[in-house]
């Protein structure tokens, strides 16, 4: 496989969003807690990228060795088209997953074993998104799980390695009692912030299974889009987007983000573009580009307003 065949087999131009959640809960952590972990963050970040490129890859070989479309397994799957082995590929896959799983273990190690639920739970829906005899993907909960594992675990779990884990959540054993302690106020802001990064990527997820509909009912996968037709899940689409925007003010409101997080709302008019022209046509090569747009539009967007909140109490108070 050439590295040229391997981004593509990995999809990077959906990974690069992946990166995002990570790079937000850096800063996040800078502007609340003005402390960072260097070791623990690295680790973390070759972690969730690895991660992010398994499942990718890993999603490529499932769907060619269950592809009931042979048109679709030959032509339009990277490993047919490519003539690329798909036991190799597998197996350079399942080499991310191990990497992030034992770096995943040492993490639990650095925090708390509350993070070894999380991030398991994060790595089932991994492996069986499209694994197993009916696996996630070809239910219709993909789109939901998408954005709460790539965007909001991975954000998560970022600002969970880089402070203390009773400040946000912590699992305690003191034989023979189990005690789960947290803080509300914390956790109820970063699920807010969840909302915010959720859904643009679910919508991504949303908007590849509506160009991808008909392609997928040809191999038996049945998506969200499939229960509701493409009307249906084009209103979803449109509507997810705004709810997102929506949040932001919610936590501008409720001082979880600062004042400069207002200027998100500067990206209505190149979230209203973008969705006309997915509204119009719904093709892979042509039009999906624009829902990854939207997405690193608001996560580059927010992750800028705290930059500029940090240099902002920094500098003036």
């Amino acid at each position: 496989m050439s590295f040229k065949t391997f981004l593509e087999f990995v999809r990077i131009e959906v990974k690069t969003v992946s990166v995002l959640p990570l790079i937000l809960g850096i800063v996040y952590c800078w502007y609340v807690k003005g402390q960072l972990n260097l070791v623990t963050t690295v680790v973390y970040f070759i972690a969730q990228f690895s991660i992010a490129l398994f499942v990718t890859g890993f999603n490529n070989v499932m769907d060619y060795y269950k592809a009931v479309d042979l048109n679709y397994r030959a032509q339009t799957n990277i490993i047919g088209r490519e003539h690329l082995s798909p036991t190799k590929a597998l197996r350079l896959m399942l080499y991310f997953l191990s990497f992030s799983i034992v770096a995943g273990i040492w993490l639990v190690w650095q925090t708390n074993i509350c993070l070894l639920l999380i991030g398991g739970a994060c790595i089932f829906v991994a492996i069986f998104y499209t694994f197993g005899p009916v696996p996630l993907s070809r239910m219709p909960v993909g789109e939901l799980l998408s954005g709460v594992t790539e965007s909001f675990g991975a954000f998560f779990i970022m600002v969970y390695v880089n402070v203390p884990s009773d400040s946000i959540m912590a699992l305690h054993f003191d034989w023979p009692t189990v005690t789960l302690t947290g803080q509300l106020p914390t956790l109820l802001s970063l699920c807010l912030i969840g909302v915010i990064i959720a859904i643009p990527t679910s919508n991504i997820m949303l908007a590849d299974n509506i160009c991808d509909l008909d392609q997928d009912r040809r191999n038996e996968r049945y998506t969200l889009p499939h229960y509701l037709g493409t009307t249906w899940a084009l209103r979803l689409y449109n509507t997810l987007i705004w709810v997102s925007l929506v949040a932001v003010v919610v936590a501008v409101m409720t001082h979880v983000l600062p004042l400069e997080s207002l200027l998100l709302l500067l990206l209505v008019p190149v979230i209203e573009r973008n969705n006309r022209r997915f509204n119009a046509q719904q093709l892979k090569e042509v039009t999906f580009i624009t829902a990854i747009q939207n997405a690193m539009a608001i996560n580059t967007a927010l992750i800028a307003s705290l930059l500029l909140a940090t240099v902002r109490t920094t500098w003036w108070g």
